[in-house]
């Protein structure tokens, strides 16, 4: 793997190896979680720039669409509130980088299918073998404190 970006938290993205013509990108998190993030860069930055994708995976009630699809419409509702222009700024950024602009919806789906082929080829393990948690969290919709 190839280390591409980090982030504030310290989580990093990685290149993987060509796979049918594209290199899949993994994520992995400062706090033990990781997998597949898309099938190639492309996709993986129309993830990024179009949802909240971190919130997204952990209120997935282990890995459900249908409560991805929900907590992915709440995230962005919250998303606009707190940051007017968000999606205006974010179809700049995808326009200069000649990406799409893809529906949240279509988003999630994504990466739901992204994150479902984790294992056994995208595992992520720490340099001890330490295997690193899966994508998905078990909590459910993030308005109504995410717990079942």
């Amino acid at each position: 793997m190839e280390t591409i970006a980090g982030e504030f938290a310290g989580g990093a993205y990685f290149l993987c190896a060509e796979r049918n013509g594209r290199r899949p990108v993994v994520f992995a998190s400062s706090e033990g979680e990781g997998g597949l993030l898309a099938d190639d860069l492309a996709e993986a930055l129309e993830i990024v720039i179009g949802l909240e994708w971190r919130d997204c995976l952990t209120f997935s009630g282990g890995g459900d669409v249908e409560v991805m699809q929900v907590s992915a419409r709440h995230l962005q509702r919250s998303r606009e509130k707190n940051n007017p222009g968000i999606d205006d700024e974010a179809d700049q950024v995808a326009a200069a980088l000649s990406l799409s602009v893809v529906p949240v919806a279509d988003l999630v789906v994504r990466l739901h299918a992204a994150a479902s082929k984790t294992e056994p080829d995208y595992v992520v393990a720490d340099g001890y073998g330490q295997e690193y948690d899966p994508p998905f969290g078990e909590y459910v919709e993030p308005r109504h404190g995410g717990r079942r």
